[in-house]
């Protein structure tokens, strides 16, 4: 049964979220491109054997923290108590950012204590023991903040821009030129 139960919780979106941390943290270190990275090993996956595809979770996640990462990191330093981010190991700032993304921005299908859950355990498989409890509690924090965020996001998104007057060229006069007639 806790065969069972591990799987459950190791499943493919956990082995997505693997593959996204690893891709954030790789690129940091390398001081490359995230989305671009992904993108090659992506390929890499499909003509080779020898490598594993990325899947279209992983993709997700990437190229969203990839688009907000200031904001992802705003978001993060805001909750972090006693450290700053560029302090915490890089393992640590990539499983916090994937982690951000998915409770702020991704699929609404995802229950948040099970985004948190992953993180907790992909840091206690990757990092340190004393980061689990810091990295639970600033997700925790922002998952508290989500559905408020995901309201606004969704509200500024449904507003149409309204339309403007081009105030460049003068409004001709509709009863001719006016000029002596």
């Amino acid at each position: 049964m806790a065969d069972e139960a591990d799987h459950r919780r190791r499943g493919s979106r956990f082995r997505a979220r693997k593959r996204a941390v690893a891709l954030l943290f790789e690129a940091e270190l390398r001081d490359a491109d995230v989305v671009a990275l992904a993108e090659e090993r992506r390929r890499m996956g499909e003509e080779s054997q020898e490598f594993h595809d990325v899947a279209t979770y992983t993709m997700d996640i990437v190229t969203g923290v990839a688009q907000r990462l200031d904001r992802l990191d705003s978001m993060i330093s805001e909750h972090l108590r006693e450290w700053t981010l560029e302090r915490l190991p890089a393992v640590d700032r990539a499983v916090l950012r994937a982690g951000a993304w998915e409770l702020l921005f991704g699929t609404e299908d995802v229950e948040a204590a099970i985004v948190i859950d992953q993180s907790v355990l992909l840091i206690s498989d990757l990092s340190a023991e004393k980061s689990v409890p810091y990295v639970n509690a600033v997700l925790d924090r922002i998952a508290g903040l989500a559905e408020h965020i995901r309201a606004a996001e969704s509200a500024v998104s449904s507003l149409d821009p309204a339309p403007t007057a081009d105030v460049s060229e003068p409004t001709p006069d509709p009863r001719g030129s006016g000029a002596g007639d």
